[in-house]
Parts: structure tokens; sequence; C-alpha cells
């Protein structure tokens, strides 16, 4: 079949415009798949950036935490030094109660000084009148004496005047005479005697008198020594339980320091921050916490409804921590997740158990 030279030209332009048309597809589906590619590749870029970026920021999240170490050390020094405050006012009300106690023995003791005093010038003031008595009593006894002494004389005289017949008579007389000189000397010395004895009498209840009024004054001194070491031990108790307060509360963040910590060290090995590995890490009864628990805490907090429930989430925040270190580790990961989230419901129990144990 034969076909005109115009319908032939006609069916070549039409030909090659199919095939520039071709071509400029061709090419415009090449420049498609170069954008297309290119915007893989920066996808492909934009995710690796953030997938870099939240690495670096878990990574700092997690010696962020670990920071909080030196801040858990300052705390528990401060703790330290408040709790060995807290001993030294105790054994200082120790003190203060033994020299209390002193005291009272001493006053005590004054007072029946006192009164042994009181009735020692009381038998002292009837010493003194009893020698008063016996100095009348030698008193009249000489004066019966002198007349003995008189009387004799006059036998004497009435002797001589007898003559032969009384020289007996004069004889017994003088021997009166003589009983009584002697009976006079010897009522002479005892009346000194008796007068120096009241003389010394006086002035022993005199001395004991000033030592009573001493002693009064003393005791009065000791007792109100006494009451203001009263004083002191009710300040001292007031400012020891201040400190036992104190104490608690910064033990009490001190060991929820020591849970953050530790959970960011778990956090710290599962990413290769930290090289430990699960046996490194404490189980609950081995941590500063665990210890507290089941000595002192039990002592001082133990019918406790705050502190009796604590056991067991403490328990569990170290068991999941260990379980979820040790999936990691075994590279299973994803099921490492369940248990991370399990230490945290179990810490988030810890925090606010121990919050409540701080006020109770």
């Amino acid at each position: 079949m034969l076909v005109s030279r115009s319908k032939f030209d006609a069916l070549s332009e039409q030909f090659f415009a199919i095939k520039e048309e071709n071509k400029k597809l061709s090419q415009q589906i090449s420049e498609m798949k170069s954008m297309e590619a290119e915007s893989s590749v920066s996808n492909t870029a934009v995710q690796s950036e953030d997938e870099i970026f939240e690495g670096a920021l878990l990574n700092s999240t997690v010696t962020c935490l670990l920071q909080v170490n030196g801040i858990r050390q300052s705390v528990l020094q401060s703790f330290q030094q408040i709790d060995a405050q807290n001993k030294s006012i105790s054994e200082l009300n120790t003190l203060f109660d033994v020299s209390s106690n002193a005291l009272k023995n001493i006053v005590s003791g004054m007072n029946d000084l006192t009164s042994n005093m009181e009735s020692m010038t009381g038998n002292i003031s009837g010493l003194s009148v009893m020698a008063g008595n016996i100095n009348t009593f030698v008193t009249t006894i000489s004066k019966i004496s002198d007349q003995t002494n008189l009387l004799a004389l006059n036998a004497a005289i009435e002797a001589a005047r007898a003559g032969e017949a009384g020289r007996g008579f004069s004889v017994v007389a003088d021997e009166v005479r003589s009983l009584a000189t002697n009976t006079n000397s010897s009522a002479s010395e005892v009346a000194e005697l008796v007068t120096s004895i009241i003389g010394r009498t006086d002035e022993t209840v005199e001395s004991v008198t000033e030592i009573q009024e001493s002693n009064t004054l003393l005791s009065e001194g000791v007792e109100k020594l006494n009451s203001d070491y009263s004083n002191i031990i009710s300040s001292s108790n007031s400012m020891k339980e201040t400190i036992e307060v104190a104490s608690t509360k910064t033990f009490i963040q001190t060991v929820k320091l020591d849970h953050i910590v530790w959970k960011g060290e778990v956090y710290a090995a599962a990413l290769g921050i930290l090289d430990k590995n699960v046996d490194d890490f404490a189980d609950h009864t081995m941590c500063r916490l665990g210890l507290w628990y089941h000595d002192e805490g039990l002592e001082k907090y133990g019918k406790s409804s705050s502190f009796r429930q604590l056991d067991e989430p403490h328990k569990e925040v170290h068991r999941n921590g260990k379980e979820a270190l040790a999936l990691v580790m075994s590279g299973q990961k994803s099921e490492a997740i369940k248990y991370f989230k399990q230490m945290e419901d179990a810490s988030v129990q810890v925090m606010s158990l121990l919050d409540s144990l701080s006020i109770d």
C-alpha cells in the first residue's frame, strides 16, 4: 500500500513529537526518582538526628541523676552531724539528770543536818540548864558548908569552956569544921567547873546556831541551783526533741536520695554508661534504708502503719530494678521495659510512705 508524501511527513512529525514527549517523560521520571531518593536520605538524616538527640538527652539525664549522689553525700553528712549532736545532747541530759539527783541528795542531806543541828542545839541548851541547876545546888551546898563550919567553930568554943569534959567534943568539932572547909572548897571547884561548862555550852550553842544559819543559806542556794538545773534539763529536752525531728527528716531525705541514685545507676548500667553488673547492686536488706528498717527503724517506728507498709514496695524497687537490668544485659530490652515501670511504680510508693513516716 502506497502512502502519500504529505501523510508520511505528518506521521514522521507525529513520531518525532511522541519520541520527544517520551524523552521528556523519561527525564521527569528520572528527576522524580532522584527527588524521592533525596527525600528518603533527608528523612533518614532527620530520623537519625532525632535518635542521636534523644540518645544524648537520655545520657545527659542519667548523668544528671548520677550527680544527685553528691547531694546525697552532703545530706548524709548533715544527718550524721545532726545525729552526733543528738547523741551528745542525750549524754548531756544523762549528766544533767545525775547532777540533779546528786543535788537533790545534797539538799536532802543538808535538811537532815539542819534538823539534827536543831535537835543538838536543844540538847546543848538543856545541858546548859542542867549545869545551871547543878551550880545552884553547889551554891546551896556551899552555904550549908559555911553554916556547918560556923557551927563547928561555936562548938569548939563551947568545948574549950567546958575544959577537960569538953575535950572529946572539941576534937569532933574540929573534924566537922575541917570537913565543912573541904566541902566548901570542893563546892567552889565544882561551881567553877560548872560555870566553865555553861560558858562553853553557850559558845557551842552560838557556833551551832551560826552553822545552822550557814547551812540553811547553803541549802537554799543548792535548791536554787537544782531549780536552774531543772530548767536547763527542760530546755535541753526540748532541744533534743527538735534535733531528733530534724535528724529523722534528714535521714529520710538521705534514703530517698539513695533510691534515686540507685535507680539512676541501674539506668546508667543499662545504657552502658556505668560499668556495673546485676550483682553489684544491693538488695533491699543491704541498702541504708534496709539496714535501718530492720534495726533502729523497727525499734523506733515499729508501731507505725506507714513503717509496716514500707518493706514490700521497697523490696519491689530492688527486685524489679535488678530483674530489668538482667534482661537488658541478656538482650531482652523489650521485656525489661515492664520491670523498669514496676520499679518506678514501687518507688513512688516508697517515697510516699517515707514522707508519711517523717510526719508520724
